[in-house]
């Protein structure tokens, strides 16, 4: 079967618009065959954190408590969104790597995101060693098993969450640019897009949004800005 990559304008947000928009795409999208792929951007600082974390151990680590602070619909670690290139893509219930394991499709998006790398001069490599400890972390402090890595170095450059449905898998991907300076951002998504296009063997078409309904998008924005949703563990 053949499949096609939909790369949906960018989009600024605050941390529960961001998260709303995400989940949208995952459980709400009109062509639900089809890969979809966004940057987005984030318009104050803001920190998001794993679906399973418990607050308080969250509230421990963040450094700027005046900060959005907005419980992500996947997992992973804290993940201060200050300096980072955040994206998202859903691969659709149809396609192989949704029916392969969860790490295969982690592997597969973080393989596109070195390559992409490498081709704008950043010795990117997929790191292989568990990490030394499995309690939870701020994501950028320890790599774990197929993160993007520099090469020779413990530094790590990217991770991501997943969350599964019967609808597809949402990936929510982080970007640490500081440890690639000199990386032209834009030309970078244009090569990313490329590698996922070629690794999920996908065909790319850019599209606009979903005419979604205003009231679902309003209440999903609420659900994520809400005390009950961020604060209940």
């Amino acid at each position: 079967m053949s499949h096609t990559l939909q790369i949906l304008p960018n989009r600024s947000g605050n941390a529960s618009e961001n998260m709303a928009y995400d989940f949208l795409l995952l459980q709400r999208y009109p062509e639900p065959d089809a890969i979809r792929m966004r940057h987005y951007d984030w318009n104050q600082n803001a920190y998001t954190f794993g679906l399973s974390q418990k607050i308080s151990y969250v509230d421990s680590e963040i450094k700027d408590h005046s900060a959005e602070l907005c419980r992500r619909p996947t997992g992973g670690g804290v993940v201060s969104h200050l300096e980072d290139w955040t994206y998202s893509i859903v691969i659709p219930a149809n396609h192989p790597l949704y029916k392969a394991q969860p790490i295969d499709a982690y592997k597969a998006v973080h393989q596109a995101i070195a390559d992409a790398l490498q081709i704008e001069g950043v010795d990117a490599i997929l790191n292989t060693s568990p990490p030394n400890s499995k309690t939870p972390s701020v994501c950028f402090n320890k790599a774990e098993v197929f993160d993007v890595v520099l090469n020779n170095l413990p530094t790590k450059i990217a991770g991501a969450a997943q969350k599964r449905t019967k609808a597809g898998m949402l990936l929510q991907g982080s970007i640490w640019k500081p440890t690639a300076p000199n990386v032209d951002w834009d030309k970078f998504y244009q090569t990313f897009a490329d590698q996922i296009a070629r690794i999920m063997e996908a065909e790319i078409e850019t599209v606009g949004w979903p005419d979604w309904v205003d009231y679902e998008i309003e209440k999903l924005v609420d659900q994520f800005d809400s005390e009950e949703w961020n604060r209940r563990r």
